[in-house]
């Protein structure tokens, strides 16, 4: 995930070391100075933004502050600052709009607990819906490969093959592929694509983006994203999902990648390995 900070350094550390590798975090150092948040905003896509209501650097700010929040009022927010009277009453204020979290540094800000809010803040609230509706095979897997899946519904243009997702959930590929398959997912190319499809349709619904711009979002090329959304729900164009209801494309996407699972003997056993071999990597 793409995250802009406005921190003091100790919570800047703190920050970088729970999130790790994964995201790339934009350290602003002002409100709207060139290397401030509002350019870093302008610049580009932002999953998240977490920011010290508390900082000295936001001082005489908070109506400007609160007025940038409010004109990217889709990014969610986490103010991650000090238990300090100025601080929290300042939290308080921009705690009553939007998308927002209240992060206590010292408290509560262990980097498994902020990392988790991280990704649960970024989550589209569709992905949320789907993931809900795979509990069941979700409940089959190792935790690693659970947090793996929640960061690529999260936040899939990070993914570019099935091998980040066996990275992300630090195994093998080839035991991901085993223990989703047995758990009851169709493929784990299936799972990234399903992400994807997710994320298409968001842009499709409330921005209104090409496919282009779609797929430059998802870091993904346009005739590979729109044959793999074709391919995974048996629709004729990309564009038949602007028609589509929320429920329509859950109910496809669970159909499409759920299955009961199987149980488990040699002859199955060997099929799944046998096509855990074939390549899934076709961006």
């Amino acid at each position: 995930m793409i995250v802009v900070a406005l921190l003091p350094d100790l919570l800047l550390s703190r920050l970088r070391t729970a999130l790790g590798a994964d995201s790339a975090i934009v350290a602003a150092n002002s409100l709207d100075e060139p290397e401030g948040i509002a350019a870093a905003l302008r610049r580009g896509d932002v999953d998240l933004i977490v920011l010290d209501p508390g900082d000295r650097r936001l001082d005489h700010r908070a109506r400007t502050l609160a007025a940038l929040l409010a004109q990217y009022a889709a990014i969610p927010v986490v103010l991650y600052t000090s238990l300090t009277t100025t601080g929290v009453a300042r939290a308080a204020e921009l705690l009553r709009d939007g998308t927002r979290q209240l992060l206590i540094a010292g408290v509560e800000d262990q980097p498994g607990a902020t990392r988790a809010l991280a990704v649960r803040m970024t989550m589209d609230a569709l992905a949320q819906r789907f993931l809900a509706s795979a509990e069941p095979q979700l409940a089959q897997l190792p935790a690693s490969v659970v947090r793996g899946i929640h960061t690529l519904f999260a936040s899939p243009r990070r993914f570019r093959s099935v091998e980040d997702i066996a990275i992300a959930s630090a195994i093998t590929r080839r035991h991901l592929e085993r223990v989703t398959r047995r758990a009851g997912f169709t493929s784990c190319r299936d799972v990234l694509i399903a992400a994807r499809t997710l994320a298409a349709f968001r842009l499709l619904q409330h921005e209104r983006r090409s496919l282009g711009q779609i797929a430059a979002r998802l870091d993904a090329h346009p005739r590979v994203l729109g044959r793999q959304i074709r391919t995974l729900l048996g629709v004729g164009s990309a564009f038949d999902l602007a028609a589509w209801s929320e429920d329509q494309l859950l109910d496809a996407c669970t159909h499409a990648l759920c299955r009961r699972a199987a149980p488990a003997h040699r002859g199955a056993s060997r099929t799944r390995r046998a096509r855990s071999t074939h390549s899934y990597d076709d961006r």
